[in-house]
């Protein structure tokens, strides 16, 4: 049954009523390639019940048989009905029907002596692949159809248009009806998907389907064949896999009909495959080896076949990808290497030619590197480095990139690369130095990367950059250039060697030989300074004011530049917040973070985040630094591979200073690039501590906190605003009874913190020495601790203060109270959760909170435990109205809204 033909069939068959009673005509039956053009003659045949069929297949390969089209009519006319049933396409038989001297009989005198009822149909399938002879004697039979019974029936494909006063023109412009078989709509789709699939079709499955084959009978059965071999069910969630159906013997009948047509013909399908439909003309043309006019005349000829252009829907595109399918392996690569060299040549986009290029296995053009390079640079200049290090990896895998052009390749990868993939960018650096045959070039493929991105003990990098910067020291004076090239990877080797007490030696040394004022007029000199500032700042031998009056200036000289994060400027910046010292420092982030994508995931992103952590962090804002460097909202990155160091850091940081340290030992034990760095360890220790500690196995905890102090003692780094771990340790002692070592491992911190002169650092210290000290000395030293924090900006630690003050026994109630209430007003400023829990439930502990009377305390009590006023008032003999006037009073003392916020153990023992 055919779909969608009824009232082409019915117009045809009123034709065949007008030749069974003397009206002859001609048909002419049109569609593209897979329309359906045979299997609508078939149909017409079998409407002709009563007349007798002769059948013709006309073929290209056989247009040089002279006459052959009108063998096959006249054989037809002599064979048996099976025969005649089973349709055409044989080549004439060496006895076919002949005249008294051997000529062929015409194929009028075969029509007159035809037996019929009604007549006689003659069907010519793609008559346009008629051999001349035969069109000539078709041409003198249609021109005497009048007054007979007779219909011709041809078809070819749709946008055939013959040469002007061709036999063939003359046939199809005489053409009584002409019939257009046009592609099926969704009705017929969906009917021939549930009959070939089975059961009721989703209409997002079968309009997939549709547009996937334009509504071609034959693309259609071909992918209905394929979606049955796969089982598929016509449903929904199998809509976007039919889409990207594809069908071998659709690609192998496909091959076939392409290789029976002229070579320019298929060199141009090829072109276009490779090029896609809007491609330039003229290089299109050159790819496919043409001139202008044989271009155009072969995109004639695919329109003739119906093999247009795909719609704008994408209707149309199996055809094209089974054609694109069908092309040798061997041929695409050259295509596509070529496509690449026309395309640059002609001055297209160069990330247009790059793209032929990352199609192929195998580079063969000869430009190849320098267009992918070009289209690298293309790339990031859009801001799109991920498709620039594509760019870049690819043109390493051309034969002729090696030596320094090799080398430069790595140095413009790693430029990319630095953003979002480090790990492969520091092997990129590592890979590229050999290769480079001057310390300038070397130079400055090195200081692409700045210290966050190397691991410590990676390749000797400390070491290299050392010797870099002699070897560039020790240029002619006046070059300005190697100086200031020297002057960044001196501080890259400081940097990078902050784990090695020699290096640390070596870094105080030249700071001191910088004097009061270092320089920080260019950023060679700021880098310098910020990474001599980091290692005075972790090894305690500079001051929280010297850090301060060394980094304020330098960091209003620094333009705002989100690449800083290549450089060791965070380091500076984490300097600065342990010294609490970030009013300009807040300012310039601000800046830098106007050009960062909010959302980004990429490396200066993420050191921007810990920045703005640690900056929270110093003003004890641990919920706003959370949010800085744990962000629900960040877009994934596939291709991300280990953040900086610091930013792990700052992750285990902030989430120990938010009481998760199960959350910090997850991201340290996460990242196995750092299982070297010795602070890393120092952090996991501590969080390992403190989940002991939380677990109540002292012993393993201060193991943990003496190990993390162990690490840190090792390599240097003596600022409790580090790590305080022996103030973890001092806690820990006293838990366990170890009296006299819990005093001196809080007097031990006290004077490193004391040494620093970070309000906080002071403070924090303090806090741990009270609370281990007994009796009115551990009262006073908390005390003063909650003094010294006053002058803190960090929130969090005065809030920790208060709380212990607040908590301690002995304290006057009073006063014990106003501390617990700001303490509790700051922790909810703070986002501490765990401290806010504590603090309330310390409050509800507090004997009745000493500044209530015993009349307020025993009624709020009562109030706590559910009773209402009215018996409240009965159970203790006074009025409702005193009950009234005893609450009031409770709830201002003790800072609650009402009832429901009394502790309901208010006033006990």
């Amino acid at each position: 049954m055919l779909l969608e033909r009824e009232a082409e069939l019915a117009s045809a068959a009123v034709r065949l009523r007008g030749a069974a009673a003397g009206h002859g005509s001609v048909l002419l039956v049109e569609g593209p390639l897979g329309a359906g053009r045979s299997s609508f003659l078939e149909a017409l045949a079998q409407r002709a019940e009563r007349f007798r069929v002769l059948r013709a297949q006309a073929s290209r390969s056989e247009r040089w048989l002279a006459g052959g089209v009108v063998d096959q009519l006249v054989e037809s006319a002599g064979c048996d009905e099976a025969t005649a049933e089973a349709g055409s396409g044989r080549r004439p038989r060496e006895d076919a029907p002949r005249g008294p001297t051997g000529e062929r009989v015409p194929l009028r005198t075969v029509l007159e002596g035809l037996p019929g009822e009604d007549g006689v149909l003659v069907l010519v399938d793609d008559l346009h692949w008629s051999d001349a002879e035969s069109l000539a004697e078709l041409s003198r039979s249609v021109s005497e159809r009048r007054g007979r019974r007779v219909v011709f029936a041809f078809s070819l494909p749709s946008g055939a248009v013959p040469d002007p006063g061709s036999v063939l023109r003359g046939l199809v412009d005489g053409a009584d009806v002409r019939i257009g078989l046009r592609a099926l709509g969704p009705g017929s789709v969906r009917h021939l998907v549930e009959a070939a699939l089975g059961g009721p079709a989703d209409e997002a499955f079968v309009e997939a389907l549709r547009v996937r084959s334009a509504g071609s009978p034959l693309m259609l059965r071909s992918l209905l064949d394929e979606a049955y071999a796969l089982g598929l069910e016509p449903r929904a969630e199998h809509a976007e896999l039919a889409r990207t159906l594809r069908s071998d013997p659709l690609c192998q009948y496909l091959s076939a009909f392409l290789r029976s047509r002229p070579g320019s013909v298929r060199r141009v399908v090829h072109a276009l495959c490779v090029l896609g439909f809007e491609a330039d003309q003229r290089v299109a043309a050159r790819l496919a080896g043409l001139d202008t006019p044989g271009y155009t005349e072969a995109v004639g000829s695919l329109d003739l076949w119906g093999l247009g252009r795909p719609g704008a829907d994408g209707s149309g595109t199996l055809v094209w990808d089974a054609l694109a399918d069908g092309i040798p392996a061997d041929d695409l690569t050259v295509l596509r290497n070529h496509a690449a060299v026309l395309l640059h040549r002609a001055g297209h986009p160069m990330e247009a030619a790059a793209g032929h290029l990352l199609a192929v296995q195998t580079l063969r053009a000869p430009q190849a590197v320098r267009i992918l390079r070009a289209a690298a640079g293309s790339a990031q200049a859009r801001g799109a480095p991920r498709d620039a290090a594509r760019y870049l990896r690819k043109a390493l895998s051309d034969g002729s990139c090696t030596g320094l052009l090799r080398a430069r390749v790595l140095a413009d990868l790693v430029a990319v690369e630095r953003e979002f993939a480090t790990v492969a960018a520091l092997r990129h650096v590592v890979e590229a130095l050999p290769l480079f045959d001057s310390a300038r070039d070397r130079g400055a493929i090195a200081v692409q990367l700045g210290p966050l991105l190397y691991q410590p003990a990676e390749s000797g990098i400390a070491v290299l950059t050392r010797d870099l910067a002699a070897e560039l020291g020790s240029a002619d004076a006046g070059d300005g250039a190697a100086a200031e090239l020297a002057l960044r990877l001196e501080a890259r080797h400081y940097a990078l060697g902050d784990q090695d007490p020699v290096i640390l030696r070596a870094a105080l040394r030249r700071l001191d030989e910088l004097g009061r004022r270092p320089p920080v007029r260019t950023q060679g000199e700021r880098e310098l300074l910020s990474a001599l500032v980091h290692v005075a700042f972790v090894t305690n031998n500079a001051s929280a004011e010297r850090v301060a009056d060394l980094g304020g200036p330098l960091l209003a000289l620094e333009p705002p530049d989100p690449r800083h994060a290549h450089t060791p400027l965070p380091l500076l910046v984490n300097a600065l917040a342990a010294a609490e010292h970030t009013e300009m420092t807040v300012h310039w982030l601000e800046a830098v973070g106007r050009r960062v994508d909010p959302r980004g995931t990429g490396a200066k992103a993420a050191v921007l985040g810990a920045e703005r952590a640690l900056v929270a962090l110093s003003h004890g804002r641990t919920a706003e630094a959370r949010r800085a460097v744990v962000r629900p909202d960040a877009v994934p990155d596939p291709e991300a591979n280990a953040l900086p160091a610091i930013c792990s850091a700052i992750l285990a940081i902030v989430t120990l200073h938010g009481d998760e340290p199960e959350l910090a030992e997850e991201f340290l034990t996460g990242d196995p690039t750092r299982r070297q760095d010795q602070y890393h360890a120092a952090l996991l220790h501590m969080a390992r501590g403190l989940l002991a500690a939380r677990r109540r196995r002292d012993p393993i905890a201060l193991h943990h906190f003496r190990s993390a102090g162990e690490r840190l003692e090792r390599i240097g780094w003596t600022n409790p605003a580090v790590l305080p771990w022996s103030s973890r340790a001092a806690l820990l002692h006293h838990r366990l009874g170890n009296q006299e070592q819990a005093l001196a491992a809080g007097q031990f911190e006290l004077e490193r913190a004391r040494r620093w002169g970070a309000p906080s650092a002071v403070g924090r210290a303090l806090v741990a020495l009270g609370r281990v000290t007994p009796g009115r000395r551990g009262t006073a030293v908390l005390a003063e601790a909650v003094s010294v924090l006053e002058g803190s900006t960090n929130l969090d630690e005065l809030c920790r203060a208060l709380y212990a003050y607040g908590s301690r026994e002995g304290v006057e109630g009073r006063r014990a109270g106003e501390a617990l209430r700001r303490a509790r007003a700051l922790s909810v400023v703070c986002g501490a959760d765990r401290v806010t829990q504590q603090i309330r439930v310390q409050i509800g502990r507090s004997p009745a909170a000493p500044e209530l009377t015993p009349s307020e305390a025993r009624v709020a009590r009562l109030a706590a435990n559910g009773l209402r006023n009215a018996d409240i008032a009965q159970r203790l003999q006074v009025s409702k109205r005193m009950i009234e006037r005893y609450l009031t009073n409770a709830y201002r003392k003790l800072d609650i809204s009402g009832r429901d916020a009394l502790p309901p153990n208010i006033g006990t023992e």
